[in-house]
This record gives structure tokens, C-alpha cells and sequence, in this order.
């Protein structure tokens, strides 16, 4: 009981503390000492409601107070929320005149959602008063822009479509377009990767707004229209006229008007550009992949090049029909294995007719493979280099220029057109499977 009676009698110090600086010019720090030191929240915003003044200086003072309540109580204000913005929703009504006055309750009122709104329970405690006079004033449309500016991520994005359609409900009112734009374009640059749904919802009216009369609207809308062209390029790509529209705005009598408009402008050719460029590396592609079928690698090294309706590079084993009577196919080898088969399958001795179409097959191969990897882009100049450098050295060995040589230095010739083969091959496939033909 004594607890009590002494818990009651410094609150009653603190009431009439408060109630004291009041009467006083207010000193921020004196207030922030007892905003920390008492916890009777309900009691400090009632004294601070009652305060009045017909001044407004006083007034401006005195609604600063609520902010920094907000500041030194964080979520410990959550309660007490609906009461404080009934009051500043009405210190809009009375002093609706007044603008600065105005001005600064919705930055107030930006202050407190910023220390006290973490979850959704605490938004529609502050949204209920607020919903009730967005039709009367456009400061109140102002507070709800500032109510969605300084929500934290998480709870705008849980809102985010509920506050952007309410926005878009309040487009047909005369006054606030300025304060609703900048809410919205505040929800589609908080949600970007989600911005597509909002597209859709403000698309239709864009055009409306950009034919306004006040060149503020005007802004406002080319900044929605803006984030909209940098974040749906594809979406925006189905309304040529905002680029119709662009060119009339370019000669607008007021600057900022005329540089938006020249900015989309750019980011629209900018696209145009890339979505061409798309096509066109798409078209080529399509080419290519028609021309080159197939590349197949088998384990044994002797071959041929198929020419049919389009060129093909189709290495084939001579054991063709082992492999046509197998029911399952058969499994992939490792380079190192593969080499070894080759190896391990090469005779002492062949013909010269035999040795000869298999050195053509391997330099026939290695041009085909680096001209489709240079096509292709997927060599950089150090791979190419080393590509020529294979040909060179194979056009430059006498084994190939002279036939005749070939029986002396066959094995040394076998295995070098088989590791250089075997690796451009390897490293096509990769490059192949991984990038560009999947």
C-alpha cells in the first residue's frame, strides 16, 4: 500500500512538473529528462493534450513535444498512438491555415511511426483517425505519406497494395495530388522487385495526371513514370504513347518538367536499344544452333565429317555396329580414359591413305571448333591465340606436309592430334553444356 501511495504521489510531482514547463518556454531537455525518468505515459500525453496556446509559436513548441516523447518511449508509446494522432489530426483542422503549423504535425507524425510502429496491430491503430479525415485536408494526405516514408520495410510491405490503392482512391480529390504522388512513388521505390502489381494500379491514371494543370502534379507523376520505365522496362514497352507524350513535355515552360520528361526519354530509347540488341543476338543464336546439329566425341580416334543439309562435326568409332546392337548406351569416358583407348587402338603401322585422312579429320576438326567458339565470343584472346597456335603447328610439321614421313613419326604424330583434339573437344562440350547451346 505504501508502494503505491508513493508510486501515486510521483506521479502527481511529475503532472505538475510537466504542467509547470509548460507555462514556461520549453526547454527540450528538461522535458527529455522527465520523458526518461517517468514511465506514466498515459498521464504525460494527457497533460501535453491539454496544453494550450493560442500562439504559434507556442503551438509549433508544444506539438514538438510529442516527438520527442516518441524519441526518449519507443514502442513503450504503442498504447497511447490512437490518442496522440486524434490530437495532431486536429491541430491540422485548427491552425488548416496555418501551414506551417500543418507542415510540421505531419512530420511529427513521421517521427513517431519511425520510434514506435514495428508491427501491424500498432499501423491500424494509427491508420483508423487518420483514414476518417484524408478527404478533408491535403496535410492529412501529407501524414499518410509520412506515415508510409517512415515505416520500416518489413511492415510497408505487408501494406504495401492496401496504402497504394487507398492513395489511388484519394487521386480524385481537388487538393493533395503533390502529397499522394510522393506517398506513392515513396512505396514503389520501397518494393521494387514487387513493383509490376503497382504498375498495373497507376498505369491508368498516369496519363491524367501528366495533362495537369500544375506543374507540380506534373513532377510528381514523371518520377512515378520514371521508376516505372527503369523497374518494368518489358511492362513499359506496351504504352508507346508515354513516349509520345515525353516529346510534348520536352517543351514545357518549366525546367524540371522538361529535363524529367528528356530523362525517360533516354531510359526509353536506352531499352528500345537492349530489347533490339536481344532480338538480334536470339536470331542469330537460333541460326547457329541450326547449323551446328551435333558434336559427339567417341573413344576410338579414327572418323569422318558428315556434310549433310547443315554442317556437322560427328567424330564416329569404327566399331559402328557394336555400338548400334548395344541396348543401353555407353557411359562417358574421362579425357584421360578416352586418350588411352585412342592410344591403346592406334597399330604400329597403317596405310598412308589412312594416316593421312586422320591428320585431315583432326585439323578439319580443330577449325570448325575454334571458328564456332570465336563466333560464339566464348574464347578470350588468350585461348584464341593458343588455338592458332595448334594450327600452325600442325600445318607446319613435315609428317603432314609430306605424307611420306608419316610411317617414321607416326605414333609422336598420333598422340599429339589426340591430346590437342581431345582438349579443344573437352572444352568446347563444357563451354557448350554450360553457356550457350543448352
Amino acid at each position: 500500500m505504501e508502494a503505491f501511495q508513493l508510486k501515486l504521489q510521483r506521479m502527481k510531482n511529475y503532472k505538475q512538473q510537466l504542467q509547470y514547463l509548460l507555462q514556461k518556454p520549453i526547454a527540450s531537455p528538461q522535458f527529455r529528462q522527465i520523458f526518461l525518468e517517468c514511465d506514466q505515459y498515459q498521464m504525460i500525453v494527457q497533460v501535453l493534450i491539454e496544453a494550450k496556446s493560442d500562439k504559434i509559436s507556442v503551438v509549433k513548441e508544444q506539438l514538438k513535444l510529442f516527438g520527442l516523447l516518441a524519441e526518449c518511449a519507443n514502442e513503450n508509446l504503442s498504447p497511447q498512438l490512437p490518442m496522440i494522432f486524434t490530437h495532431l489530426l486536429k491541430r491540422i483542422k485548427d491552425f488548416e491555415s496555418m501551414s506551417c503549423v500543418c507542415t510540421q504535425v505531419a512530420e511529427i507524425v513521421g517521427k513517431i511511426v519511425k520510434h514506435c510502429c514495428f508491427d501491424g496491430d500498432v499501423l491500424n491503430s494509427i491508420l483508423k483517425p487518420l483514414m476518417n479525415h484524408l478527404n478533408q485536408n491535403a496535410q492529412h494526405a501529407l501524414c499518410l505519406t509520412r506515415v508510409v516514408q517512415f515505416l520500416s520495410y518489413e511492415i510497408l510491405e505487408q501494406n504495401a497494395l492496401f496504402l497504394f490503392r487507398k492513395f489511388i482512391s484519394l487521386l480524385n480529390q481537388q487538393n493533395g495530388k503533390v502529397e499522394i504522388l510522393e506517398g506513392m512513388a515513396a512505396i514503389i521505390l520501397s518494393v521494387e522487385e514487387q513493383s509490376d502489381i503497382f504498375a498495373d494500379e497507376i498505369i491508368p491514371h498516369l496519363q491524367f495526371l501528366l495533362s495537369n494543370q500544375q506543374w507540380q502534379v506534373k513532377k510528381m507523376a514523371l518520377d512515378i513514370l520514371y521508376s516505372l520505365v527503369v523497374l518494368q522496362k518489358e511492362k513499359m514497352q506496351d504504352h508507346s504513347y508515354f513516349k509520345e507524350l515525353m516529346y510534348e513535355l520536352k517543351s514545357n515552360k518549366i525546367k524540371q518538367v522538361r529535363d524529367s520528361a528528356s530523362l525517360i526519354l533516354d531510359v526509353l530509347q536506352q531499352n528500345n536499344q537492349i530489347q533490339s540488341n536481344n532480338s538480334q543476338q536470339q536470331s542469330s543464336q537460333t541460326q547457329l544452333d541450326k547449323q551446328v546439329t551435333s558434336v559427339e566425341r567417341q573413344t576410338n580416334y579414327g572418323g569422318q565429317i558428315k556434310s549433310q543439309s547443315q554442317p556437322q562435326l560427328l567424330i564416329n568409332t569404327t566399331n559402328k555396329q557394336s555400338h548400334s546392337n548395344n541396348a543401353l548406351p555407353p557411359q562417358p569416358q574421362t579425357p584421360s580414359q578416352q586418350q588411352m583407348n585412342r592410344l591403346s587402338q592406334t597399330p604400329a603401322q597403317t596405310s598412308k591413305a589412312n594416316t593421312d585422312e586422320k591428320l585431315q579429320l583432326a585439323v578439319e576438326a580443330i577449325q570448325l571448333l575454334s571458328g564456332i567458339l570465336k563466333s560464339k565470343g566464348i574464347c578470350d584472346s588468350a585461348e584464341t591465340q593458343q588455338i592458332d597456335s595448334i594450327l600452325n603447328r600442325l600445318n607446319e610439321r613435315e609428317s603432314y606436309k609430306q605424307p611420306a614421313m608419316k610411317f617414321s613419326q607416326f605414333n609422336d604424330t598420333e598422340t599429339f592430334i589426340s591430346k590437342e583434339a581431345a582438349e579443344i573437344l573437352r572444352e568446347f562440350k563444357e563451354k557448350q553444356r554450360s553457356d550457350y547451346l543448352r
